[in-house]
């Protein structure tokens, strides 16, 4: 008897943990085909390569996979985007798409297949990717997660043989004697085993040349590296010769620009003689870290006769021809202070050379005048670029300055316009004036007060600039005004506009000048306070016009921790694009920079009339897949097998929520019950 109560108890308790812990049995669904992704590219460059391609593959889908039992599959077009497809869907399909974005469309993939089963995706492309991407980890993930991609190349039939420069990539930034990579990416056809010569080119001047050697169809890439010398817009071009057959020549020659900036701002300061002038202006730029400053000051004359042989003597002659005939065009910016030319027999064709300097190379000339009148000048090549007529009448009188342009830049003391002028109004006295009258199409900023000659001017010469000072004692700013940072801060900003380079600027957009339509600008911004220090929380303000003239402002958010700003911008309309970005810190301008866009009207699905085929095979090698043709895709020749082999739970089992458990559970408790008090043991 004690055993059959022994076996009852334990019956008993282990129906209590049964109903304690709840056990669930679950019932699975046993997967025995294969779920696939079928991705067809219907951008317009299906249609460039052959629309008859297109057109089998809508018959490989409907003869290979609707209705074929043994695959799941899911269709999805894709261009610039991805769409969902239903079978109907197929048979309409047309090429219409403006772009390609294949990784994009394997990227939103993975995304939509996220908690759901996906054993592999078949990729159906010409393999023209023409949306720019850099980052390649999608290949990997989906490597990782062991979803192969197989991926189906269309067929080239009947296509004239070409060679299509399809892509120039440069970099956003590069500066004056540094090298620069300029990656080119070439299609050619029908030119097997042949040497083809690539020529970078800078106007007819040919840099560079580079064989090309064509093993077989398809995209090849070639790299030159040049070192830009000279700061400032350089236009180059590739190109390639011209072969009787081709498709296309146009696509032969492909020409881009480059926005060189210097290094530094490299100025040849040339000073007459000693002067207070001379000693305050050359210590602030030698304390500037973006200047290269290199200086002369003459203190000895050719006139003045010394008994000893110039080997003897510690002061070196003026070195006239290397400076003009040589080094002058390796700087940014020449200043002439209280110099006369004159002395040093100076050859003429170099002053033609320092006029050439401004209106002809771009650069920068700042003259300022002293007890040498600039009227010695007249009738020189440089009296064309001067902005005032000078004359030979130099005035001692002291003078008040008269500001006649206190928004400009180069005059900004203050961000608050009230406490700016104040400023401007109580600015020291100055002394020594060489009298003169200003040109037409000259900015004069500030002249004396009562007798209203020029003082300060400037003016636009050529394709460079040109500030005129004609008094000597602008250095009298550092010491009598309240804050001898304004005398820092008015060359500074003088500088600024007379070099117009956007490493001296606070504010500067960089971004590529030219693209075509349908393409998207990457926008890059940097921002720096007055000490040229990098601003990471300011507030930038993109104002975009388009071609249309309809404008849109964009909020630019902050990339990296070093002042760098950027957006993205797609360019929908072929034209001209402007661009103005304004930044503000803690409501404080701090300056602003603009720039225009090209866009040509030449889609880039236009331009890619090949399959790229060593794309392709890189999306199937990275992902474990493989690469077949229209002609030799057979699904079903390929063993894609389930991953897991069982997915969806059909229905769970709950034991313990049965109404017989708890049925069994009362019986055996109340027959222990009885048999205990039956036999007396209760």
């Amino acid at each position: 008897m004690k055993k059959l109560f022994l076996i009852l108890r334990i019956i008993i308790f282990l129906l209590i943990i049964l109903l304690i812990f709840q056990p669930v049995k679950k019932v699975y669904n046993k997967r025995n085909i294969p779920s696939v992704a079928l991705l067809i590219d219907n951008s317009l460059s299906m249609g460039n390569v052959s629309t008859r391609e297109f057109e089998k593959v809508k018959s490989i889908l409907k003869s290979q996979f609707i209705g074929n039992a043994m695959v799941s599959p899911h269709y999805f077009s894709f261009s610039s985007d991805i769409k969902e497809l239903t079978e109907k869907d197929i048979q309409s399909l047309k090429i219409q798409g403006s772009k390609t974005d294949i990784l994009g469309a394997l990227e939103k993939t993975k995304t939509n297949f996220l908690g759901k089963n996906l054993d592999g995706i078949i990729l159906f492309s010409d393999g023209n990717q023409n949306v720019e991407k850099d980052d390649f980890e999608i290949l990997n993930e989906l490597s990782n997660l062991k979803i192969p991609v197989l991926v189906v190349k269309i067929e080239q039939k009947d296509i004239q043989k070409n060679i299509s420069i399809s892509k120039i990539e440069i970099p956003e930034i590069i500066f004056r004697n540094t090298n620069a990579i300029i990656n080119i990416k070439i299609h050619t056809f029908g030119f097997t085993n042949k040497n083809i010569p690539i020529y970078l080119k800078s106007g007819n001047n040919i840099i560079q040349t580079k064989t090309l050697n064509i093993q077989n169809d398809g995209m090849y890439e070639l790299a030159f590296e040049i070192t830009p010398d000279k700061a400032g817009v350089n236009n180059y071009s590739i190109e390639t010769p011209t072969y009787q057959g081709e498709k296309s020549y146009s696509d032969n020659i492909k020409k881009f620009t480059l926005e060189v900036e210097p290094e530094k701002i490299r100025i040849l300061y040339l000073c007459g003689q000693p002067s207070f002038n001379y000693s305050f202006l050359r210590t602030t730029l030698k304390n500037d870290p973006n200047i290269e400053l290199v200086s002369f000051i003459i203190l000895r004359n050719p006139e003045n006769i010394v008994a000893v042989p110039d080997s003897e003597l510690s002061l070196i002659p003026f070195p006239v021809d290397e400076i003009f005939s040589r080094e002058i065009f390796n700087f940014d910016m020449l200043i002439f202070d209280n110099f006369n030319y004159s002395r040093f027999a100076i050859n003429p064709q170099y002053l033609v050379n320092i006029r050439n300097f401004v209106i002809e190379y771009g650069k920068a000339f700042l003259i300022i005048s002293g007890e040498i009148p600039l009227s010695i000048y007249q009738n020189t090549p440089i009296s064309e670029i001067l902005p005032v007529n000078p004359t030979n009448e130099i005035s001692q009188d002291k003078f008040s300055l008269n500001i006649l342009k206190p928004d400009n830049n180069i005059l900004k003391f203050s961000d608050d316009n009230k406490e700016n002028i104040s400023i401007l109004k109580n600015l020291p006295e100055l002394d020594t004036i060489n009298i003169s009258t200003i040109k037409e199409k000259t900015t004069l900023l500030a002249e004396s007060e009562k007798s209203k000659y020029p003082v300060i001017t400037i003016s636009d010469m050529g394709k460079g600039r040109v500030m005129c000072i004609t008094t000597p004692s602008l250095w009298r700013l550092a010491l009598g005004s309240e804050n001898p940072y304004k005398y820092v801060k008015l060359w500074g900003q003088s500088i600024k506009w007379l070099t117009n380079s956007s490493s001296m600027k606070q504010v500067a957009i960089f971004t590529k000048k030219s693209y075509n339509i349908g393409d998207s600008s990457l926008v890059k911004i940097k921002v720096k306070d007055e000490y040229f220090k990098p601003v990471n929380n300011a507030v930038v303000n993109l104002i975009i016009t388009k071609p249309d003239s309809k404008k849109e402002t964009v909020n630019v958010p902050p990339e990296i921790e070093n002042g760098e700003y950027g957006t993205k911008i797609p360019l929908e309309l072929s034209g001209t694009y402007k661009l103005e970005v304004y930044a503000y810190y803690n409501r404080k301008y701090l300056g602003e920079d603009s720039i225009s866009l090209s866009v040509f009207d030449i889609s880039r699905e236009s331009e890619d009339i090949m399959v790229n085929e060593p794309f392709l095979k890189q999306i199937s090698d990275k992902t474990n897949g493989t690469l077949y043709s229209t002609n030799s895709f057979n699904y079903n020749e390929l063993k894609i097998k389930p991953r897991i082999t069982k997915s969806d739970v059909l229905y769970e089992i709950n034991i313990w929520n049965k109404t017989f458990t708890y049925l069994i559970l009362i019986i055996l408790l109340c027959l222990e019950w009885y048999l205990r008090r039956k036999y007396g043991l209760l």
